[in-house]
């Protein structure tokens, strides 16, 4: 569920490897071209106008030296949107279509940082606070220009409290001048103001070098009047600026055909999108067949299958981009956490010795099989700034574990042993044989165990399949690496989200996703002081993070930012006030017709890049 900062699932519910070698370009006459542009669309699609041909009395044999435009590209959804109205996104597949549907004022590149989009360019003041951006002189799919007040009309619905139908997207503008008055009196955010049609302006609270990659989120984009005239009409058929432009009517539980959208600054290559649903409660290799028949380029895969799919397709160079087998490390990460304020789970010493008697592997590979890879960080890779090997104490190694809870329980013991003499010394004064008392319970008493010491350490987590087998399976590790007692029980949601946030539950299972990929969007939400009471759940608190955590909100320069959010998670990490436990991964397959296709982390497609190799052969 997307929600601030798109918490994995109302924040607790269940968003790379290099290999191989790149794939390089073969060349093909100009027959073969023609050919394999309508074999790869598979639909006879004729190729670009603008493909180059040869006179008919050369026999020479140019080169393929790049990519070719046409076809129709059938990728298989399991969830049918509940929304693709840019105001109201709940769910990845509303967030793909979407961001196929329109252009936000900027895009982010591979690398995280800020292209021009909508926008063809932007200034930011000496403060760092004011953002003037130019827009493009472009059109909505009906041929309506796009201007600054069409953005405008977006952010106030979303920042709105009374808007109808209301948007809870407003956390995306929470920096943004005027937010708290739209949220808690209602109406438009003034700090966004229409200078002219092509001008528009946005002010923040503070400084944020940082806001640029939010303004990437497929929500915030230009929506014509008419969405706010029938913004039902409007949802079953979006008017955006993107890349491609829906070819009708919206029909939930049917197909959702997307078509190039040829006045677009940057037209895709692909001619069309045919997006096909499917049942899973039905039959759950259906995505297989079709994929293996051709009628799907880009399928989803069940865990059972990975190994054959990578036998047939091959696997992803990087884990992100087709073709072969897609299994990188989605934006999602899966963790348990502490409530730090209270004993015994106020010493990072118990914590870092829970997440080492911890084995990940058989997390990923056993229980949640396959479908999770093993988290030896909080920002998962793919993120640009990622740091995957951060996590020192995200190892299996109940032996340093059993040594770190020994350190523990001495210190509890000889703390307690204390309290005991205190007491003891105190009853002296009223007891005549005090001290021969004292001395017979000093000879009597046993060496209290690790459970006397630390008492039950209880698992508390939203019920769920997978969730109660996770718990299950940490428990049976801290039991045979600690011998703590250890019990684990799963609540309704309602009830657990009441437990957490009103300190009652001492460790409970997190999650967090990011709408920006970015590390600061995961740390500083979860453990800067501030943000107590809001998405800091474990109730952690150290100046040094914090510190380090706003310099890599508000420093100028993105190196400077970057190298403060590396070091904040390493020291959030050393003191660990929420283990990472497993990060989720793609499960997707592309076939090898098809090139330049990028499933990002957050699970968008780079659509408007995809085309279809000539050269590979569908059969």
């Amino acid at each position: 569920m997307r929600t601030a900062h798109r918490p994995d699932g109302a924040w607790l519910l269940p968003r790379a490897r290099r290999l191989g070698a790149p794939v390089l370009l073969l060349l093909l006459t100009a027959a073969a071209l023609l050919l394999g542009a309508c074999t790869g669309a598979e639909d006879g699609t004729d190729p670009s106008p603008a493909a180059p041909q040869p006179p008919e009395d050369d026999d020479t044999e140019p080169p393929h030296e790049g990519p070719v435009a046409g076809g129709t590209l059938r990728v298989g959804l399991l969830v049918d949107p509940v929304s693709i109205d840019p105001r109201f996104i709940v769910d990845d597949e509303g967030e793909l279509l979407v961001d196929a549907l329109f252009d936000p004022l900027v895009r982010l590149d591979a690398d995280g940082e800020p292209v021009a989009a909508a926008a063809r360019r932007w200034e930011v003041d000496e403060d760092g606070r004011r953002f003037t951006f130019h827009l493009r002189d472009a059109v909505f799919h009906d041929g309506t220009p796009v201007t600054a007040e069409d953005f405008k009309r977006t952010f106030d619905h979303i920042a709105d409290r009374d808007a109808e139908p209301p948007s809870f997207l407003a956390y995306l503008l929470e920096d943004v001048v005027g937010i708290d008055a739209a949220q808690a009196e209602g109406g438009g955010i003034d700090g966004v103001e229409v200078e002219d049609e092509r001008t528009l302006i946005i002010e923040l609270e503070t400084p944020l070098p940082g806001f640029l990659a939010t303004l990437a989120d497929p929500s915030l984009v230009p929506i014509p009047e008419a969405a706010a005239s029938d913004p039902e009409a409007y949802g079953l058929q979006p008017i955006g600026n993107g890349p491609f432009a829906m070819a009708g009517p919206r029909e939930p539980g049917a197909f959702l055909r997307l078509v190039r959208a040829e006045d677009h600054h940057a037209p895709a290559l692909i001619e069309e999108v045919l997006f096909t649903l499917y049942d899973t409660g039905g039959h759950d290799d259906a995505q297989w067949e079709d994929l293996l028949d051709g009628q799907l380029h880009v399928a989803q895969v069940m865990p059972t299958r990975r190994e054959e799919a990578e036998e047939l397709f091959g696997r992803s160079q990087d884990g992100y981009t087709g073709p072969g087998l897609l299994d990188g490390a989605r934006t999602p990460v899966y963790m348990y956490g502490f409530d730090t304020s209270r004993a015994p789970f106020d010493d990072p010493r118990l914590r870092r010795a829970i997440s080492l008697a911890i084995d990940r592997d058989a997390l990923a590979n056993e229980v949640a099989e396959g479908t999770r890879l093993p988290a030896t960080s909080l920002v998962p890779p793919g993120i640009p700034g990622a740091q995957p090997r951060a996590c020192d104490a995200c190892r299996h190694d109940p032996d340093a574990a059993a040594e770190l809870l020994e350190e523990v329980t001495a210190d509890l013991a000889a703390a307690q042993a204390e309290e005991e003499a205190a007491q003891a010394e105190e009853e002296a004064a009223s007891e005549t044989d005090a001290d021969d008392t004292a001395e017979e319970d000093a000879v009597d008493r046993e060496e209290p165990s690790a459970s006397d010491l630390i008492g039950v350490v209880t698992l508390s987590y939203n019920r769920g399949s997978l969730h109660g087998a996770i718990a299950e399976r940490m428990a049976m590790d801290l039991e045979d690496a600690l011998d703590l007692e250890v019990e684990f029980q799963g609540q309704e949601l309602a009830g657990f989200l009441r437990g957490v946030r009103s300190g009652d539950l001492a460790v409970f299972r997190h999650g967090w996703d990011v709408t920006e990929p970015s590390p600061t969007a995961y740390l500083y939400p979860l453990f800067h002081s501030s943000q107590i009471g809001v998405d800091n759940l474990t109730r952690f608190e150290d100046a040094e993070v914090d510190q380090l955590l706003e310099t890599a909100r508000t420093a100028e320069q993105p190196l400077q930012r970057r190298r403060a959010a590396r070091d904040a998670e390493r020291e959030i990490l050393a003191q660990m006030p929420a283990i990472p436990l497993l990060w989720y991964q793609h499960d997707t397959v592309v076939r090898p017709e098809v090139r330049d296709l990028r499933y990002a982390p957050s699970g968008r497609l780079s659509l408007s890049e995809a085309w279809f190799d000539p050269e590979v052969e569908t059969g």
